[in-house]
């Protein structure tokens, strides 16, 4: 099961717009990874981050993933990180030198089996 699990200061306008950084996030990871959108979890935590003496917009986000056959490690986290830096910056406009993105990869014996 692909899992995002995600930090930020930002506060989101409203519950919808939310939700729509979340259903995008997941489509997009749903479809680099090749998996049913049942199978990707996402967490999203809006807390306090301070960086550089300041409170402005801040984002992290590590993925775990179990990469697909047909893309190289280096391809899927190349495709995540500039698809979910795209996506960040247009639903919070945080500056890219304040957004952080760590990459896991699982092998398929030591990951949940999506079974729907």
């Amino acid at each position: 099961m692909p899992i995002a699990q995600m930090k930020t200061n930002y506060r989101f306008s409203s519950v919808s717009a939310r939700n729509a950084f979340l259903d995008e996030a997941a489509g997009e990871l749903s479809h680099i990874l090749g998996k049913p959108l049942p199978a990707v979890m996402l967490t999203l935590d809006e807390c306090t981050m301070y960086m550089d003496s300041s409170e402005d917009t801040v984002f992290f986000a590590e993925f775990r993933y179990i990469p697909p056959h047909s893309c190289g490690s280096t391809g899927v986290s190349q495709l995540i990180s500039e698809n979910m830096l795209r996506l960040i910056r247009k639903h919070t406009n945080a500056d890219p030198r304040r957004i952080y993105m760590q990459f896991t990869e699982m092998d398929r014996q030591s990951a949940w089996h999506y079974t729907g």
